[in-house]
């Protein structure tokens, strides 16, 4: 019997007639209900039983598919809208347009940040906050320049400061030499003058001036030096010395004064005056020579050449010495000690310190026999390593060079008859 055919008909939409029976049945988009004769629409969307890509509504039998803003419908797929392409992108003339899934961004470069529209950049002031300037800080369109301190320049291209060469002016230093350095620059005199702005050049140390006498017993200033002198009958000898002896037979130069100095007085000015850039300016009006004791000599013998002495055995005969050194740099008291370096194998003469400070050559324990005999004699120095620094602290690093390093050498070429 065909139950399908029966009227009214037994399924609401589908039936299909079996042996014995039939069976009902639903088109696409719709369920079979309990009671097997009604059917209902299917929920795809709840169900996901969909392809959308973002969005699903529901419809009696079936589903549609629906695309966010930003984005095209194309079948059951969306494609974003690229909203960057053309000309009009959306952002402002200095803003970047990024293209985003369904929108865009503004971005903005190094020194912007977007106003409060989003779409337009604005400079960033970065002076306002941490900017870690030390000299000072100058805003300037989409960055900033730090300040330079004293002695640098800001480059012209690029933010840093580079150093100013105050050297190229050539009138910063006068007379004096120029020497630029990392933020400044030094004004350099010879040695023997100190650099004076007020004069605008170098000007002469006098260093025979109260407070700042180097001699022991007396000082001559010369122009960049200075000449020490010896008590009397003494000579000058090298550097800061005094020489006595009985037996000179040589020429030696008599002089109080810088016009009358021997041959050899810019030799001796060079030495005696050296290393004094460090020191600093002493003022005084007094440039003859200081006098400690009643009588100062400042005749001096050539220590570059052999010293003849003419030496009589039978004038010796009270034990009178050969030769009496001592130093006339304060520096150099008690601190130095004279010996003989050559010409004494036979240990015929012998060089000792006396208590007052002076070192006297005599005859040794064997006279020599009448003949001639060449001796060197040397000055040491016996300075320790704290003390030398303790010089140059107090006065420059050169004094010990110019005042102490050249040791005293003398050549006597001694006639004994």
């Amino acid at each position: 019997m065909d139950e399908c055919a029966a009227s009214p008909k037994p399924c609401n939409f589908l039936c299909k007639n079996t042996e014995g029976s039939y069976l009902c049945s639903c088109p696409r988009g719709y369920s079979l209900q309990p009671d097997g004769k009604t059917c209902r629409d299917v929920d795809e969307c709840s169900t996901k039983q969909h392809n959308c890509q973002f969005h699903c509504v529901n419809t009696i039998g079936g589903f549609t598919c629906k695309c966010p803003t930003g984005f095209t419908q194309h079948q059951t797929a969306c494609i974003d809208n690229n909203e960057c392409a053309g000309p009009n992108s959306g952002c402002g003339s200095r803003a970047s347009c990024v293209n985003t899934p369904g929108s865009f961004n503004c971005e903005c470069s190094k020194g912007f940040s977007l106003d409060t529209s989003g779409i337009e950049c604005e400079d960033v002031d970065e002076c306002s906050n941490n900017h870690r300037c030390q000299h000072g800080c100058q805003n300037m369109l989409g960055g900033y320049r730090c300040g330079c301190p004293q002695g640098y320049v800001q480059h012209y291209q690029w933010n840093q400061c580079v150093d100013e060469n105050e050297c190229q002016g050539g009138s910063v230093c006068g007379s004096a030499s120029c020497y630029n350095t990392l933020g400044s620059f030094k004004c350099v005199c010879p040695s023997g003058f100190d650099f004076d702005q007020g004069a605008g050049g170098c000007q002469d140390v006098n260093e025979c001036s109260a407070g700042g006498n180097p001699c022991i017993y007396g000082c001559s200033n010369t122009d960049g030096g200075y000449l020490c002198g010896c008590p009397g009958g003494f000579y000058r000898a090298g550097q800061g010395h005094c020489m006595s002896g009985s037996g000179f037979t040589g020429q030696f130069t008599e002089g109080d004064d810088e016009d009358s100095l021997s041959p050899e007085a810019c030799y001796e000015c060079k030495i005696n005056g050296g290393g004094k850039n460090g020191r600093h300016k002493r003022n005084t009006d007094e440039n003859d020579i200081t006098q400690q004791h009643s009588a100062v000599s400042m005749a001096s013998v050539d220590t570059q050449d052999s010293i003849p002495m003419n030496i009589s055995l039978s004038s010796l005969l009270n034990k009178e010495p050969l030769l009496e050194l001592l130093p006339a740099l304060q520096p150099l008291e008690n601190h130095i000690r004279y010996v003989i370096t050559h010409g004494n194998a036979n240990e015929h003469f012998r060089l000792l310190e006396r208590h007052d400070g002076k070192s006297v050559l005599r005859l040794g324990k064997r006279p020599p026999p009448p003949g001639s005999y060449r001796l060197e004699i040397a000055s040491l120095r016996l300075f320790g390593p704290r003390r030398l620094h303790q010089l140059e602290r107090q006065h420059d690093n050169d004094y010990l060079r110019g005042e102490i390093g050249d040791a005293l050498r003398i050549k006597l070429n001694i006639h004994v008859h």
